[in-house]
């Protein structure tokens, strides 16, 4: 009998992994069988891909052994016979892949909500629109860095383990000060309405260097988005080899 013509490839769900080790782990569980010709694991897809040969093992004997590893593998036959399960599924599936998206969506809508609330409250609707006409391009870049650190923030806190999550969230609240903070100059000019005379020289100073400010947060969300890629590299949420060899930034190790 010619055994290539048994080959065949299968993929299943793999439930329970969280970094690369697992990757390795759940990789080395199906090598360990004769007739297993190759082994592909994807976390981010929580993937496993098999070409195995079906006259020398079977695919449930596969399956068992990523079981053994400590990993759980849903059963598909069960789950089809269940349609409102399948449905269930495939809903939590979907929120759960869209909800980064939306904390990052409502961080950049936040933050221009910050800006022209700020000038509203400390002036009235019709300054804010000037101001945010002036400085639409500060704010928009100040908006888009940190919705998308929002992404990457939500991406990894589905993925990684609460310990490792704790430089990003820094980060995180680190850029969202400085982009609060360059963006509450623009109202330092109503200091002086306080009464106290010493103000109007703090305001004015301040005011001069607005831009300078915007950069300033534009460069530490930048900053921020950075650190949380190299995490994510670092724990295998992003595969190393997505960055090119000439803009890997120090992502990738020797």
């Amino acid at each position: 009998m010619n055994k290539s013509s048994q080959s065949d490839t299968i993929s299943f769900p793999v439930k329970g992994m969280t970094c690369r080790s697992c990757v390795k782990r759940v990789e080395a569980a199906l090598l360990k069988h004769e007739g297993v010709n190759g082994a592909d694991v994807d976390l981010s897809r929580q993937e496993a891909r098999v070409n195995y040969d079906k006259a020398i093992v079977d695919s449930d004997v596969l399956k068992q052994s990523v079981i053994d590893a400590g990993y759980s593998i849903p059963d598909c036959n069960a789950t089809d016979q269940n349609g409102s399960k399948n449905q269930a599924e495939y809903t939590q599936t979907l929120y759960s892949k869209l909800t980064p998206y939306l904390i990052g969506l409502s961080a950049a809508f936040g933050v221009i909500g910050f800006y022209l609330g700020l000038l509203t409250l400390t002036s009235d609707w019709y300054f804010a629109k000037v101001q945010f006409s002036d400085y639409q391009w500060w704010i928009i870049a100040l908006a888009l860095g940190l919705g998308i650190q929002g992404v990457l923030y939500s991406n990894m806190r589905i993925r990684l383990r609460r310990e490792t999550m704790r430089g990003a969230k820094s980060s995180l609240a680190a850029s969202g000060g400085m982009s609060a903070a360059s963006m509450a100059v623009c109202c330092t000019h109503f200091l002086p309405t306080l009464g106290l005379p010493f103000l109007s020289a703090a305001a004015a100073g301040l005011e001069r260097y607005q831009t300078i400010f915007f950069l300033i947060g534009v460069l530490s969300n930048l900053f921020g988005i950075g650190f949380m890629l190299r995490m994510m590299v670092k724990n295998g949420v992003i595969a190393p080899g997505i960055f090119p060899s000439r803009l890997n930034f120090g992502f990738r190790r020797s």
